[in-house]
């Protein structure tokens, strides 16, 4: 007995550093367990991803939407699927003028020691109420929180979905006051070629703040020959879709 605790407490500290290490390497937005997350388009070519998350919501999603169709960009919405009850028009609405839909999760949960079983009912219950907008197939997930923990992506993998990260989260996006001017400016200095960037459409808060940011950032990307595209474009030599979806 004295044996087996001795073992014990001697190998815990080398369990506990490999369960860190592993976590980390989970939280890693270009890396992830059993798959390879798309954290950013493959070209060398001015394009870029807008990406928004957590919405619908009935502040910040109408003037974006109307900014977006105002700049002629597409982007791709992250939804969560209480949002689409909470906002069915809206949901419909981002299907219509063209944008793509990704599943975030029923209600934001992190998926960290969840049973498969709960992951396949957040996911699938969302696709359900995606397909309510017109939309005939959801690919993409977005892990809430970036939260991918061993056995997400194995959830994934059978439900034959993309993961999607993405590649510039800006800070600012977080601070309050919503600082509009911050969060494009910090958005503008890091975009590359083939970037996707985070931003969040389903926050109530700073919605005039909001737009802002966003209509600088396409403003500005554009001066200097960025191209807006949804995440399911891929380029082999021109743009070609990686997808069929209706409208």
């Amino acid at each position: 007995m004295k044996k087996s605790i001795k073992l014990f407490s001697v190998n815990l500290p080398v369990f506990l550093i490999f369960i860190s290490l592993l976590f980390q390497y989970s939280r890693s937005w270009d890396q992830a367990l059993f798959t390879t997350p798309l954290h950013k388009l493959e070209t060398d070519q001015k394009i870029v991803a807008l990406t928004f998350d957590d919405g619908p919501s009935a502040t910040r999603t109408p003037p974006l939407l109307e900014l977006l169709d105002q700049k002629n960009v597409k982007a791709t919405f992250f939804l969560l699927g209480k949002q689409i009850n909470k906002y069915p028009q809206l949901a419909k609405r981002i299907h219509k003028n063209g944008h793509l839909i990704g599943n975030h999760s029923y209600d934001h949960v992190r998926m960290y020691f969840k049973s498969p079983a709960f992951m396949i009912n957040q996911i699938e219950t969302t696709d359900s109420l995606i397909h309510q907008t017109g939309q005939s197939s959801v690919k993409y997930f977005r892990p809430p929180f970036s939260a991918k923990f061993i056995i997400l992506p194995l959830v994934l993998n059978k439900l034959n979905k993309t993961m999607v990260t993405g590649t510039y989260d800006p800070p600012s996006e977080y601070q309050i006051p919503y600082d509009g001017e911050k969060v494009a400016e910090e958005v503008i200095a890091n975009t590359k070629p083939g970037s996707i960037i985070y931003l969040h459409d389903g926050w109530e808060r700073s919605p005039d703040e909001f737009i802002k940011s966003v209509d600088i950032i396409i403003t500005e990307l554009k001066k200097q020959g960025y191209q807006f595209v949804r995440i399911d474009y891929e380029t082999k030599n021109n743009l070609v879709n990686r997808e069929t979806v209706s409208y």
